[in-house]
């Protein structure tokens, strides 16, 4: 089998990230079939130190600053998130390096036997996000890593990852988020969430809603799990934004103080106080991790958390006119991009081209552009069923958006856009990792002239 032949293989399961019925039914989701494709396979997950990572945003980000630490303190660090930008194998990496094709190949040969036995039992056939979730566990614990951080698919409670018993567990702040399937409340989706916390595992806890708060500090007392805070007013100095000479902002530096620490002068190259977030919250897995008597040294944080590569979070590709790109896919994160844009970027006009999936917030998403954005394209993610139509937007958003037009094409609505902006615009492309993904690649293809910055993941 090669890689074309793999991720063919791959694709002929069900994908609930791409599910156009994204809901609790559609998705009958729960642990029998991993457990039994994992016993199949010599159950590789309990060969593991996994640092496990839920939350309702910024969790994958908080996960690439933890491996990154790890990394830079030497020890041999998977990193297994979801979903990819551009190539499923961003899903699966080690030390930053993905995963190889010829890995991929290699495993999902291995992995067949087991998956086609498992499809045929009495539990159904397994899921796109099963298989990749067997593969990271089988290579990182093949690869003899030190350590493997595993960020959740959705929820907690059933998600496939949720097999695992970690060393440290990570939650990042909770928002109302897929409600269908985790619950209309705080209190609700915190209760899924707070599943991935185990027997004396000590849990590092973001900053989080009053109520959520309350479900953590509950099932940690419960379970006699310490709780290491990341507490937002640990920041002792204000957020200040790093330019390079031409005024483009590319990193932000802060000072933060724990209870068993102090980091001055900390820089990281991900914008937006969210962000600082997730930094906090990194750090504070890592000192759960140096409580369990784990040797990181404290310059394994400053390199790490500074060198850390995430792609698609705010993230400027284009600089004349500037382009940027971030998921943002919720009200929340939709308020953090925008509050980030213009305190971050000097433009004279902005632009957004906007994806969403149906399951979203269509109005309050709309209410948080409209505030910012001179004109909006609504495009689409092509071969994704759960895209929301462009039309759709555009018919909702009309009575609010100064201007706002639809393109379907997504190849033509970012050529539209760069064709209408001046040199001194922005043009922000967000809604969906996956346009997000799109995006990358049509840059790519397209656009890397001499004012690009970065089209990373060849």
């Amino acid at each position: 089998m090669d890689y074309k032949a793999a991720l063919a293989y791959i694709e002929a399961f069900i994908d609930y990230e791409r599910s156009p019925d994204f809901s609790r039914q559609a998705r009958l989701y729960n642990l029998n079939r991993i457990t039994l494709l994992l016993e199949l396979l010599g159950n590789p997950h309990d060969r593991l130190q996994v640092i496990h990572i839920a939350g309702s945003k910024g969790k994958g980000s908080t996960a690439a600053l933890v491996a990154s630490v790890l990394t830079h303190a030497g020890y041999k660090t998977g990193l297994f998130t979801s979903p990819h930008l551009i190539t499923p194998r961003e899903r699966c990496r080690i030390d930053g390096e993905l995963i190889s094709k010829a890995d991929v190949a290699s495993y999902i040969e291995k992995l067949k036997p087991a998956i086609e036995t498992v499809s045929d039992s009495e539990f159904g056939r397994v899921s796109f996000f099963e298989i990749y979730t067997a593969l990271a566990f089988s290579y990182f614990a093949d690869e003899a890593t030190d350590f493997a951080v595993i960020e959740v698919g959705l929820g907690g409670r059933l998600d496939a990852t949720n097999v695992v018993t970690p060393v440290t567990t990570v939650i990042t702040p909770i928002g109302l988020e897929h409600t269908a399937i985790l619950g209309e409340t705080y209190t609700e989706i915190a209760g899924e969430k707070a599943e991935i916390i185990k027997q004396e595992c000590p849990v590092a806890l973001a900053p989080q809603h009053p109520e959520a708060r309350a479900v953590f500090e509950k099932v940690a007392d419960e379970r006699k799990a310490p709780i290491v805070e990341a507490k937002e007013n640990s920041c002792t100095s204000v957020l200040c934004l790093v330019q390079n000479a031409d005024g483009t902002p590319v990193a932000q530096q802060f000072d933060l103080e724990t209870d068993s620490e102090r980091y001055p002068q900390l820089t990281i190259p991900l914008l937006g106080h969210h962000q600082f977030i997730n930094a906090m919250t990194a750090i504070a897995a890592i000192e759960c991790l140096k409580q369990k008597g784990y040797v990181i040294p404290k310059a394994s944080v400053y390199a790490g958390l500074k060198n850390v590569q995430w792609h698609g979070r705010i993230q400027q590709i284009m600089s004349s006119p500037i382009v940027v790109l971030d998921g943002a896919h919720s009200p929340v994160s939709m308020e953090a991009l925008c509050c980030t844009i213009r305190q971050s970027f000097r433009y004279t006009q902005v632009t957004f081209i906007v994806s969403l999936m149906k399951d979203k917030n269509l109005t309050a998403i709309g209410n948080i552009v409209s505030k910012i954005a001179d004109s909006v394209i609504a495009t689409q993610v092509s071969n994704n069923p759960r895209v929301m139509p462009a039309e759709e937007i555009r018919d909702a958003w009309s009575g609010i958006c100064k201007k706002i037009t639809a393109y379907p094409n997504s190849e033509k609505a970012i050529a539209n856009a760069l064709a209408s902006a001046s040199p001194i615009d922005l043009i922000c492309i967000t809604g969906s990792l996956y346009l997000v993904g799109q995006a990358l690649k049509i840059f790519k293809s397209n656009f890397s002239a001499n004012n690009h910055i970065e089209i990373p993941l060849s």
